[in-house]
C-alpha cells in the first residue's frame, strides 16, 4: 500500500526505458583501458566502450556483428566491452537458441541488470570471467533459462550478486559476489538441478546465500564472510532435497543434518547449523557469530542447545520451526537482529539465557502452546525477562525494572515506570484483559509495544523513541491510547489492526515513517493529538469505519490525512496544514463529513476519487499551490458549502482561476435550503464558476458578506460495537508480529 502512490510514474517511466532500449545498437565509440579488479587484471587488458547489448533473438548475433557462428565450438561472442550507466540492462539476451559467451566485460551502475539471460535453453550460454558492480537490480540474471553457466564472475555493490530465477541445471562456480546491497546470490523457484560450488561470498549486507523455493540443488564446498545461508522451503520434504556439503562460513563449518539421531556436537567447529527431522541432538560449545542464523531447527525434537554464544547474526540466534520439546539453555545472545524466534513449536523450555541487545520472540502460538513453555531465570541487558503467563493482578511497578516483559493469558496487569531499550519487543500484551501500560520509556527496538488478541487495554504517558515500530495493536477491543509522545519510528508511530473501540487522545506522534495507521478498525476516535513530520503520512486510514478526528494536527508529511476504503467518518476542528501532496487525500470513500477545519498551505487542500455522500463545510482553504477542493470524475452527490476559499491556487498569476475543481456528477456547492454558498477571496461576479467538467456552479456565493459562524457540533456518542474477530483469532494466531523489512518470509 506505501508504494501504491508511485505506480502511474514507475509506469510511464518503465515504457521510455523500453523504448529507449529497444532503439539501442551495440554500436563501439572509443577503446579505453579499463579499471580492472585484482582478481581479473591478468585476464582484462583493453576494454572497448560500447552502448548496452541488446539481443533479442538469434538474427541479432549476427546483426550486431559478433564473432562466432553459434556453435558449440565457436559460439558468439560478447567479450572485453566496458559497458556503463545503462538506463536498463547492460547486456541482454533473450530467446536464443545458439551458443553464445559473455566473457571478459565490465558492466557499471545499470538500472537494472547488469547481464541479463532469459529464455535461454540447451545449455547454450556461458558467463565467464566479468566485473559487474553497482547495477540496479542483480549483476547477473538467470530468468526461464537452462543449463547456463556463470564462473570466475565478480559482482559487488548490486542489490544481489548473481540471481537464479525459474531456470533449471545451472552450473555457478568459482564466483565472488561481494558486497552486495542485499544477497550475494538469490537463488529463487524452480531451480533443481542446479550446482552452486566453490562461490565466495563476502560481507554482503544480509544473505551470503539465499534460496527461497529452490530445493533441489546442489550447494557444495562454497565459502561465507560476514554472512551466511538462508533457506526457505513450505514442507520437510522440500529441505530434504537438498544437498549441501563442504560450505564454510568465517571458517567454521556450516553443518547440514537430516534425518538425524542422537547427534552431539561439543567444540566450535559450526558457525551455523540447520536441523531438519532430527531428534536426540545435543549442541554446547559452539560460537555462531557474524553469519545469519546461528542454529535453525525445523520439525526436530527433543533437542538441547547449551552453552552456546550467538553474537552479531544477522537473522536470529536460533530459529526454531514446528518443533517439539527443545531445550534452550545457558546460551549467551548479542546483537543478534533476533535472540530467541519460536514458530508453532510447543513444549520449549527456556532458562539461564543472557541477552544483549536482542531477546525473545515467539510466533503463531496459540494458548494451548504456550501453556506448555517454561521461561525462567533470563536476562535482558542484565534485567530480567518477565513472562508473565496466566497471572492476575499484578503490579509491576518499576521496582523490579525488566528488560523485556510479555504477559500472556493474563487480566489485571499494571506495568509503570519501566525503562526497556535494545531488545525485540519492549512490552507485549497477548490472549489478556484489562492490562495498562503508563509512565515507562521504551526505546531502540524493533516494537517498543505490542497487543494482540486483548480487551480493554490501556496505553498512556508513555516516552516510545527510535524503534522500527512504536505501537502495534492487533484484534484488539477496547483500547486507549491516550498522553503518549512517539517519535522517531522507522516504520510506524502506531499501527492498528483489525480492532474495535478505540480511543487515542493527547498523543504527540512525529518524525515517523508513518504516523497513525488504522486498517480494518470500527469505532475509532481521534482527538486533541498532533501528527507532524512523519515522513510519508501523519494518519492513514484503510478500510475503516466510524470513525471521528477531533481537534487534531496533521502538518509537514507527504500527505495530511489519507483515507481509503472508508465511511461514516467525521472529521471536524482539525488542522491538515503543510504537507506536500495533499492536506486529505480520499479514494473510494462513503458518507465522510469535515466541518470547521483549516486546511491550508498544501499542494492541494482536499483531493477526492471515487467518493460519494460527502459533506464539505465550514472549513478553511488557504494558499494551497493547488485547489482547495478538487473532486475527479466519480466523485457524485457531494456537498460543499460554507467555507471560506483564500487564496489557493499559487501559480495563478491572473487571480481568476476556480479555487474549486469538479469533474463529479450531481455536487453541489451551495446550500440548497439557506441558499448560501461559499467565501471566495477572488470572485467576480454575482456567481462563481467551479473549474471542471461537472460545469459545477456555487450560485450563492457568500461575498461581500461574511460566512456564518458554525454552531459547534457536539461530539458525536460511538457505538459499543463488538467488532468480528476473523476466524484466525479463534485459531493459532501469531503472538508475536513480523519483523518488516528483516529477513522474514
Amino acid at each position: 500500500m506505501k508504494k501504491r502512490f508511485m505506480i502511474k510514474f514507475i509506469v510511464l517511466f518503465s515504457l521510455l526505458i523500453i523504448s529507449i532500449i529497444f532503439n539501442q545498437s551495440a554500436a563501439i565509440t572509443s577503446e579505453v583501458h579499463p579499471k580492472t579488479e585484482d582478481n581479473f587484471s591478468n585476464q582484462i587488458s583493453l576494454l572497448t566502450t560500447s552502448y548496452p547489448i541488446n539481443i533479442y533473438s538469434d538474427a541479432d548475433f549476427i546483426t550486431l556483428g559478433l564473432p562466432g557462428n553459434g556453435s558449440i565450438d565457436n559460439p558468439y561472442r560478447i567479450e572485453d566491452y566496458l559497458i556503463q550507466d545503462s538506463v536498463g540492462y547492460g547486456i541482454f539476451i533473450s530467446s536464443v537458441t545458439q551458443h553464445f559467451v559473455i566473457q571478459n566485460c565490465v558492466i557499471r551502475n545499470s538500472l537494472f541488470d547488469g547481464i541479463l539471460i532469459q529464455k535461454a535453453n540447451n545449455s547454450t550460454g556461458n558467463v565467464s570471467n566479468n566485473i559487474c558492480e553497482n547495477n540496479g537490480n542483480a549483476g547477473i540474471l538467470i530468468l526461464e533459462s537452462e543449463g547456463i553457466t556463470a564462473e570466475n564472475n565478480y559482482c559487488s555493490g548490486n542489490h544481489y550478486g548473481i540471481e537464479v530465477r525459474l531456470s533449471t541445471d545451472s552450473y555457478i562456480f568459482n564466483n565472488t559476489c561481494e558486497s552486495n546491497r542485499l544477497s550475494g546470490m538469490y537463488l529463487r523457484q524452480a531451480i533443481q538441478g542446479s550446482i552452486f560450488a566453490n562461490n565466495s561470498l563476502i560481507n554482503n549486507n544480509y544473505f551470503g546465500m539465499n534460496f527461497f523455493i529452490a530445493n533441489g540443488s546442489f550447494v557444495h564446498n562454497n565459502t561465507f564472510e560476514n554472512s551466511g545461508v538462508r533457506i526457505y522451503e513450505e514442507s520437510l520434504e522440500s529441505y530434504l532435497l537438498y544437498d549441501f556439503l563442504g560450505n564454510i562460513v568465517n571458517n567454521q563449518k556450516i553443518g547440514y543434518f537430516k534425518n538425524v539421531e542422537s547427534l552431539y556436537l561439543t567444540d566450535t567447529e559450526y558457525g551455523q547449523i540447520f536441523l531438519f527431522n532430527c531428534s536426540n541432538v545435543y549442541i554446547e560449545n559452539q560460537n555462531f557469530v557474524r553469519t545469519l542464523f546461528g542454529v535453525y531447527t525445523y520439525e526436530s525434537s527433543n533437542c538441547t542447545f547449551h552453552n552456546n554464544i550467538f553474537d552479531s547474526n544477522l537473522g536470529h540466534g536460533i530459529d526454531v520451526f514446528n518443533s517439539d520439546k527443545i531445550i534452550i539453555d545457558s546460551n549467551t545472545f548479542n546483537n543478534n537482529s533476533n535472540g530467541l524466534n519460536f514458530y508453532n513449536s510447543p513444549n520449549m523450555t527456556i532458562s539461564n539465557n543472557v541477552f544483549y541487545s536482542d531477546g525473545l520472540v515467539i510466533e503463531n502460538a496459540d494458548i494451548e502452546i504456550l501453556a506448555t513453555y517454561i521461561v525462567e531465570n533470563n536476562t535482558v541487558n542484565d534485567k530480567p525477562l518477565g513472562f508473565f503467563f496466566n497471572n492476575h493482578s499484578l503490579v509491576l511497578s518499576g521496582a523490579v525494572q525488566y528488560g523485556e516483559i510479555l504477559v500472556i493469558n493474563s487480566s489485571n496487569i499494571e506495568i509503570h515506570n519501566q525503562a526497556i531499550n535494545d531488545t525485540q519487543i519492549g512490552i507485549l500484551f497477548a490472549f489478556s484483559n484489562s492490562c495498562s501500560i503508563f509512565s515507562s520509556v521504551l526505546t531502540n527496538m524493533l516494537t517498543s509495544i505490542g497487543v494482540f488478541g486483548c480487551n480493554d487495554i490501556t496505553i498512556s504517558d508513555n516516552r516510545i523513541e527510535y524503534n522500527i515500530d512504536g505501537i502495534i495493536a492487533v484484534y484488539v477491543s477496547a483500547l486507549e491510547i491516550n498522553n503518549n509522545i512517539v517519535s522517531y519510528s522507522l516504520d510506524d508511530g502506531m499501527e492498528i489492526s483489525y480492532c474495535d473501540n478505540i480511543s487515542i487522545d493527547n498523543n504527540i506522534c512525529e518524525f515517523n515513517a508513518w504516523g497513525l495507521n488504522l486498517r480494518y478498525s470500527e469505532n475509532v476516535n481521534v482527538s486533541s493529538s498532533i501528527f507532524q513530520q512523519n515522513t510519508f503520512l501523519n494518519l492513514f486510514a484503510f478500510y475503516t469505519s466510524d470513525m471521528i478526528i477531533y481537534n487534531t494536527t496533521c502538518a509537514f508529511a507527504e500527505w495530511g490525512i489519507y483515507f481509503a476504503f472508508v465511511n461514516d467518518v467525521y472529521v471536524y476542528e482539525s488542522k491538515m496544514l503543510n504537507n506536500n501532496v495533499d492536506g486529505v487525500f480520499m479514494i473510494n470513500s462513503l458518507r465522510l463529513e469535515l466541518y470547521s477545519n483549516n486546511i491550508s498551505y498544501n499542494f492541494f487542500g482536499i483531493k477526492a476519487k471515487i467518493s460519494d455522500y460527502c459533506t464539505f463545510t465550514y472549513n478553511t482553504f488557504r494558499e494551497n499551490l493547488e485547489y482547495g477542493i478538487s473532486l475527479d470524475p466519480r466523485c457524485d452527490h457531494n456537498l460543499v458549502h460554507h467555507n471560506y476559499f483564500i487564496n489557493n491556487q499559487l501559480n495563478d498569476v491572473t487571480g481568476i482561476k476556480s479555487q474549486g475543481w469538479d469533474d463529479g456528477y450531481n455536487n453541489t456547492w451551495y446550500d440548497v435550503y439557506l441558499q448560501e454558498g461559499n467565501w471566495w477571496s477572488n470572485i467576480e461576479s454575482y456567481a462563481y464558476r467551479i473549474g471542471g467538467y461537472g460545469y459545477s456552479v456555487d450560485i450563492f456565493p457568500l461575498n461581500p458578506k461574511e460566512p456564518v459562524t458554525p454552531t459547534p457540533k457536539p461530539t458525536t456518542t460511538k457505538t459499543d460495537f463488538l467488532f468480528t474477530i476473523p476466524i484466525l483469532f479463534t485459531s493459532s494466531i501469531m503472538v508475536i508480529f513480523r519483523i518488516r523489512k528483516r529477513l522474514k518470509k
